[in-house]
């Protein structure tokens, strides 16, 4: 019955991920607050869960030929870049710090995603 309900669960949050939601902030909260999983860890799920989006989402838009390589290039980049400085930087914060600095991302992210689609 737990598998059923993590596969469904899994499902809701993969569907919103792919309207552009924020599935990874939710399935972190699902990870955590349902499953009581500590959050690193499920901060792991969530990066592998966005590694296989992302892959699936680049075919996708390579296969209709709709991609700036040079932008994606310098997105990559960035994005490394942005990995390393975090790992480095989350060896030397307490979790508790991390896991508020988390909440207040999500929550940041949320009312900019809410406001833009006011706006629209």
């Amino acid at each position: 019955m737990i598998l059923v309900i993590d596969f469904f669960a899994g499902m809701i949050i993969s569907i919103l991920a792919g309207m552009g939601i924020g599935g990874g902030g939710l399935l972190v909260l699902y990870l955590v607050y349902v499953k009581n999983m500590e959050q690193i860890s499920a901060q792991g799920i969530n990066l592998l869960f966005f590694i296989f989006a992302a892959v699936s989402s680049l075919l996708y838009h390579r296969k209709k030929r709709d991609m700036d390589y040079k932008m994606c290039l310098k997105l990559m980049a960035f994005g490394a870049m942005g990995a390393i400085l975090g790992a480095l930087t989350a060896q030397f914060l307490d979790g508790g710090v991390i896991r508020k600095m988390f909440g207040w991302l999500l929550i940041t992210s949320g009312s900019i995603s809410l406001l833009k689609k006011k706006k629209e």
